[in-house]
């Protein structure tokens, strides 16, 4: 599953979710995870003054993300991106990605809570029916 996390400089969790323009990608599998890329906001959407556009662009940007990292997120944009389908997570700012995604590793191996169980599930089930 794609996971996603809110990040200026790809290693720590460094910027809020209305704040940030770039989001470093993972896949994260019950074997392990693996960088993909890092997401950039077009100049266009950088551009965007309006609250509700600047979410939509950066919902776009996280599309197929399933889990969503962020060290803050205004209300508003908390319920848009729950509503896209992606699960928000929130964590201290300055926390490391790598930390953060080792920490899921440990959950998934010793006890899974239900929302990440779900989460991968639901991916599997989205990926293996995308080749049907």
């Amino acid at each position: 599953m794609r996971v996603a996390f809110a990040s200026l400089k790809g290693k720590y969790l460094d910027c809020a979710f209305e704040e940030c323009v770039s989001f470093s990608l993972f896949d994260f599998t019950a074997e392990g995870y693996r960088y993909l890329e890092t997401l950039t906001l077009p100049e266009t959407a950088l551009r965007e003054r309006e609250e509700a556009g600047a979410v939509a662009a950066r919902l776009r940007l996280l599309k197929g993300c399933r889990i969503l990292m962020v060290s803050g997120i205004g209300s508003e944009a908390a319920r848009r991106v729950s509503k896209a389908g992606i699960m928000l997570l929130e964590t201290e700012p300055g926390a490391e990605v790598i930390g953060q995604l080792d920490k899921m590793r440990t959950m998934l191996k010793e006890r899974p809570p239900l929302w990440l169980a779900k989460a991968l599930v639901r991916s599997a089930l989205e990926e293996g029916g995308e080749g049907t």
